[in-house]
């Protein structure tokens, strides 16, 4: 009998492992997904701007299907855990910024001399954190009038 996996499931099957960046990208994803519905037309395509390289985009490629290699990904990197998504054709930009709140809580959390059960223990606490914090409290959501582009 085939189970087929949840969201969390493959993107955690595609990065690899647990962490609380994974969580902060599945979460931003997600958000991304209901803000802006359903595609458009059927050649409509997601493209993605992201601020900062972190594990958060192995979730955005999996979940949104915008990946590095279609060139639907693009990375500006400020170190801002700011996002930017678009579908080709319409005219708005949905953009999410996480809280520097919750950065500054997750890297709490981060000591190099734990042990492995501790730092693990300390991981789960993250990726818990990052998905059940009160949406108002995780992340800032802006609507603005405007298209991303592919770089070819």
């Amino acid at each position: 009998m085939c189970v087929e996996k949840t969201p969390w499931e493959l993107v955690i099957d595609f990065h690899g492992h647990t962490c609380p960046d994974i969580a902060l990208g599945y979460r931003i994803a997600q958000l991304a997904q209901r803000e802006m519905g359903i595609r458009p037309a059927p050649d409509s395509e997601c493209l993605v701007k992201a601020y900062t390289q972190s594990c958060a985009l192995d979730a955005i490629q999996v979940l949104n299907k915008a990946t590095i290699g279609r060139h639907a990904l693009i990375i500006e990197e400020t170190h801002r855990y700011m996002y930017q998504f678009h579908f080709t054709g319409t005219q708005d930009i949905h953009q999410f910024t996480v809280s520097p709140a919750v950065l500054d809580h997750l890297e709490t959390l981060r000591h190099p001399d734990l042990s492995p059960r501790e730092r693990q223990n300390k991981v789960l606490e993250g990726v818990q954190y990052v998905l059940t914090l009160e949406e108002s409290a995780f992340c800032h959501y802006d609507k603005i009038p405007g298209q991303l582009s592919k770089i070819v």
